[in-house]
């Protein structure tokens, strides 16, 4: 076990409680809330934020992310005895791979990349999104045509070409076709340079589950793209019991 501030370590079990009554961690039933965090610390429990890193076909997941979490907790102490819960919360939800999703915006546009993102949002879906039939096409736009269509993208509208101003470069659009319900449908990923924009993509999926009542929602405090799958009821509790900033 690692040996820790024991406020930090009860902080962080008591996230793990609440969290599983919400049904995350449902893979580790069979273990105790601080068997769970043990795991996490020791990389037995982990996740990816990239999806290069997640591809299928490596099987060897880097399992740093626990380490990264106890080396922060030693180091920033003080934060973190003033950290709001929803902070705990989040930190932890990440662990489970089947419900939560997160995504460094500095990406590898390249072949693979929309099939791998969609099904990871299939995977955190809790049943509702299960597309297939998955495959992808790439489309190329230098700079200053792309800035004339983008307003009319849900999901850009406002965005600042990163490397517009300066002429570099071109934006990316990967588009995802896929079969949900027995019909085709299709999502877009744009990469401007080496920079991805999900919220197109995130959108569209939304608009295809909002009968299910289950929506993707965003925990606003971080600097990563990350999305949970949770009812309205579900949301507004975790707002209003533990401060998440949902979105």
């Amino acid at each position: 076990m690692v040996v820790m501030n024991p406020v930090l370590r009860k902080r962080l079990i008591d996230s793990i409680e609440y969290l599983r009554k919400m049904d995350f961690f449902k893979d580790y039933s069979n273990l105790s809330s601080g068997e769970i965090l043990d795991k996490i610390f020791s990389g037995e429990i982990c996740y990816e934020d990239a999806w290069w890193v997640d591809r299928e076909i490596t099987g060897h997941p880097q399992r740093w992310h626990g380490q990264s979490l106890v080396e922060s907790l030693r180091e920033h102490e003080d934060h973190w005895l003033k950290n709001r819960v929803s902070e705990f919360d989040y930190k932890i939800a990440l662990f489970d791979v089947k419900r939560a999703f997160e995504e460094d915006p500095e990406t590898m546009p390249e072949k693979g990349m929309g099939i791998m993102l969609l099904k990871r949002f299939a995977r955190i879906s809790r049943g509702v999104f299960n597309p297939t039939d998955i495959r992808e096409e790439w489309t190329s736009y230098p700079y200053k045509e792309f800035e004339k269509i983008k307003d009319r993208i849900p999901g850009l509208e406002g965005i600042h070409l990163r490397y517009y101003a300066i002429g570099e470069g071109k934006v990316d659009r990967c588009t995802v076709f896929f079969k949900f319900r027995g019909e085709e449908h299709y999502v877009d990923f744009y990469c401007d340079g080496d920079f991805l924009n999900i919220e197109p993509a995130v959108r569209k999926i939304n608009e295809l589950i909002r009968d299910t009542g289950y929506q993707y929602y965003s925990y606003g405090l971080s600097d990563q793209f990350n999305f949970f799958v949770f009812t309205r009821e579900e949301a507004e509790k975790l707002r209003k019991e533990r401060g998440w900033k949902l979105s």
